[in-house]
Order: C-alpha cells, then sequence, then structure tokens
C-alpha cells in the first residue's frame, strides 16, 4: 500500500530529477533520506551541489575611512578547485554589509564569486515619528533555503551631546516627548526590501519582552564607538544596536526581543567590542579598557537552548603577552595577502611616482588547523600594540584582529595562540589619512557559487 501511495514512483527519472533540482539545497539534503529511489538519483546526477554553498572563509573586506574601496585581505587561491583568482584583482566599492557570500553596496547586491549584481530601488522616507533615528541596513541571504534575499533598514538610537553650549546648533535636533519614550517600540515598523517582490515594504516587528530603556538613556550611555554589526543564524536577524543591547529579530512570525550584551553588565566598561557568527553561533567579544598593563580578551557565546537568551562565558585571558612587537617599517610577507586596490586608481597614482605593483607568492599557504604560530616568547612584555577587532571566523574558533600598525592577526580561542598574518595597511594610507586614518568597518567573506 506504500509503495502504491508514492505518485513519484511513476515519473521517469529525468522528470523527478527535474523536480529535485528545483529545491532548495536545505530541502533536497532532507529529500535525500526519504527513499533509496531518491538517494539514488540525487547522488547520481549531482542535484546537490553543496560545494557552491557558502562554507569556506576566503578573506576579510575591510573599509578604510579615506579609501574609496573596500580593501581585501585574503587568503591565497587554491591550486585546484572554486576560488578567488587574486591575481585578477578583486574590486567592489565600499561593503556595508555580507551575508553568506552576498555583499551589500550602497544601492546595490552583490555576488563577487560570480560577477552578478542587481541594483536596489530608492528607499521609502520613514515612519512617521521615525524621522530623527539613522537606518542601518542589513542583509538577509540564506542560499541553503532560498535564492531570494532581504535588505533590512533597521532605525538607530541617534547621537545626543549632552554639552551645548547656548551659540551651538545641537547635531541633531529631536522631540522632548521622543527622547522619554521607550526604545525600541512596542511595535517597531521596519522597511525591508524582498528580491522575490523587488519592492520594499513596510512590515511590524512586535516586541516581546522588555525595551531597552530610554531614548535619552540609550543615546547617552556609552555610545557605541565600534561599526554596527549584523548576524543572520537560523532565522533570525541579530543587530547589533548599542553597548547595551543587542536586538533580535524572528524573521518567521515578525517579532523581535532585546537581548541585553555582557558588555552592559559592567557599568563604565567601554572598549572595543565585536557581534560576530562562528563554530557554535553567535558570538560576542570585547577587549575592556582597564589596565595599560592588560588586554583582557573576552569571548562570550550566546546560548538560547533554554529558551531564554544568556550570554556564556567562553574565553577570558590577557593576550598582551602574546601580541608581537612589530617595527612599522617592517614589511611582514605573511599567509595572507592585501590586494591594495585602491593604490591602482588613478587619483591615488598621482600622488606618488613610485609604481610597483605588490608581488603576490603563491607558493604560501595558511593551515588554520594545526600551523598556528606561538610567538609568545617574541612579544613585548612592557608594552603592545594597540589592538582593534576584524572578524570571527565563520566556521572557526579564531578571532581575527588588526593592530595599530596595520598588521593582520590571528588569535585562536583553543590554544591561545597568535599567527600574524602579514601587512593590511594600504600603501601609503599615512600620507593619504594622515592621523585621521582608521578602518571603518570589516566582514569575512565566504563565496557562494550558487
Amino acid at each position: 500500500m506504500e509503495q502504491q501511495g508514492d505518485k513519484t514512483r511513476l515519473l521517469p527519472d529525468d522528470v523527478l530529477a527535474a523536480v529535485l533540482g528545483r529545491l532548495a539545497p536545505r530541502d533536497l539534503a532532507a529529500c535525500r533520506c526519504a527513499c533509496k529511489a531518491w538517494l539514488t538519483i540525487i547522488d547520481a546526477r549531482r542535484i546537490l551541489r553543496a560545494e557552491l554553498l557558502p562554507h569556506t572563509l576566503a578573506g576579510i573586506f575591510i573599509n578604510f575611512n579615506e579609501l574609496t574601496y573596500s580593501e581585501f585581505f585574503c587568503r591565497p587561491p587554491p591550486s585546484e578547485g572554486l576560488g578567488i583568482r587574486l591575481r585578477e584583482r578583486l574590486v567592489v566599492y565600499r561593503t556595508m554589509d555580507h551575508c553568506n557570500g552576498l555583499l551589500l553596496q550602497y544601492n546595490y547586491v552583490a555576488n563577487p564569486a560570480t560577477g552578478w549584481e542587481a541594483p536596489l530601488p530608492r528607499q521609502p522616507p520613514p515612519s512617521p515619528g521615525l524621522e530623527c533615528f539613522p537606518d542601518e541596513a542589513y542583509l538577509v541571504f540564506d542560499p541553503a533555503v532560498s535564492s531570494h534575499y532581504q535588505v533590512f533598514l533597521i532605525p538607530q538610537v541617534p547621537y545626543v551631546e549632552l554639552d551645548i553650549a547656548p551659540f551651538e546648533d545641537p547635531y541633531i535636533e529631536i522631540d522632548p516627548t521622543i527622547l522619554e519614550s521607550e526604545w525600541p517600540p512596542s511595535s517597531c515598523p521596519l522597511r525591508v526590501f524582498s528580491s522575490l517582490t523587488g519592492r520594499w515594504e513596510e512590515r511590524q516587528f512586535v516586541r516581546e519582552g522588555e525595551a531597552a530603556g530610554t531614548v535619552a538613556h540609550l543615546a547617552t550611555d556609552d555610545y557605541l564607538e565600534d561599526t554596527r554589526h549584523g548576524v543572520y543564524w537560523r532565522g533570525a536577524l541579530y543587530v547589533h544596536c548599542t553597548n547595551s543591547f543587542v536586538m533580535r529579530l524572528c524573521l518567521a512570525n515578525n517579532t523581535y526581543q532585546v537581548i541585553k550584551t555582557p558588555r552592559s553588565f559592567e557599568p563604565g566598561n567601554c572598549g572595543q567590542c565585536l557581534l560576530g557568527k562562528s563554530e557554535k553561533g553567535v558570538y560576542y567579544a570585547s577587549l575592556p579598557r582597564r589596565s595599560i598593563y592588560s588586554l583582557q580578551l573576552q569571548v562570550w557565546i550566546l546560548d538560547e537552548s533554554s529558551g531564554c537568551a544568556k550570554w556564556v562565558l567562553e574565553h577570558d585571558k590577557d593576550i598582551k603577552p602574546l601580541v608581537p612587537c612589530l617595527n612599522e617599517d617592517q614589511q611582514l610577507h605573511g599567509p595572507w595577502i592585501f590586494q591594495d586596490v585602491n593604490y591602482n586608481e588613478e587619483k591615488y597614482r598621482k600622488l606618488y611616482n613610485n609604481h610597483e605593483s605588490m608581488v603576490i607568492d603563491d607558493d604560501l599557504e595558511w593551515n588554520s588547523d594545526n600551523d598556528a604560530l606561538d610567538i609568545g616568547d617574541t612579544a613585548d612584555k612592557g608594552g603592545c600594540n594597540y589592538i582593534s577587532f576584524l572578524a570571527f571566523h565563520p566556521f572557526k574558533q579564531i578571532v581575527f584582529l588588526s593592530s595599530k600598525l596595520n598588521r593582520g592577526l590571528a588569535y585562536y580561542l583553543s590554544t591561545s595562540k597568535v599567527e600574524v598574518l602579514g601587512n593590511l595597511g594600504p600603501k601609503y594610507y599615512s600620507d593619504i589619512a594622515g592621523p585621521r586614518g582608521l578602518i571603518e568597518a570589516s566582514f569575512p567573506y565566504t563565496p557562494c557559487w550558487m
């Protein structure tokens, strides 16, 4: 009876393969377990192309505040198989966000691995009452589920100046009644672009639980100095809104909740912080400024197994003894490559007479499994370079860091070892930007070949 009820057995193999080939990779993987006939068809015809999904880290896109294009700090290309061809320089405009192989630029979405791109329609105006709240754009894309993507505009608490002289104009004028209102609101209207419909729509997200505080409190309470990062993980978008909280949006039922950050547990705890995705899910890292004699790296993992989100401390270590003392003039030929695409732009080339090209050594390889470099013995015990976050490795327990002297570092959470990856400073950047030069944002890039 069970065999008679399976109408797919009446279909020719070619027709069944065509039907199965229309499924999303995640659904197709589930179909492999349905019966031996489907397993045979899917595997024999290679319908499930898992190698096309984003499962490897190719590099990190970095935005420098005085440069036009995002720079690419990357691993050497593989000798065989799919990969970014680094000798053909990867040039993209300033990256606003990245999600599973897609990049979000100012007015379009692009896949640099395949050369595909699509423009975004003009954004609609904000909802009434939210005109003074600046938007941050975040990209949502899961090729294992669907080929469609979404762009979310998340309103942020505006910066409020406390000490304003009588003759000065405020940075932004806000109605006092808005300052005293709770944030985020109980019902938060968000503008969302869907590639499925090709247009912007307004979606109401209803809050579950308490608000983070009032607008006035959040606007003046340790304003977020780092770039706001978004993380897409298992059907939810996590947005780092302020030092105090992360906003978790469930896309399935249009609800959201406020999750206090570990940083908010310690009043006055300022310093670097980073929200990201890695091997076990959503991570949060902090480099609190406690003492000039230490550099304490703390890493938490978000545990939602009990239905109540809580941060679990995974790593807490003074990494200052492990950070190498690097000479500013020292050229490091590490295993990673800095493309330096802005140096080839005409307006920068005119500034200098030296047009030598970057030398790329294809023999250098980076093995993140067992080739970590223990440099504790060569570290500067009396002082250390200024360290900032770049990104989490999306699949391994690694935090990527940048030193003040523009050196890329990989810190291994499991072994507490540091590897110097190489130089990541643009050529002549100190002459171009002067003391204003800094890294504005960085995004780990996982190529998608769908």
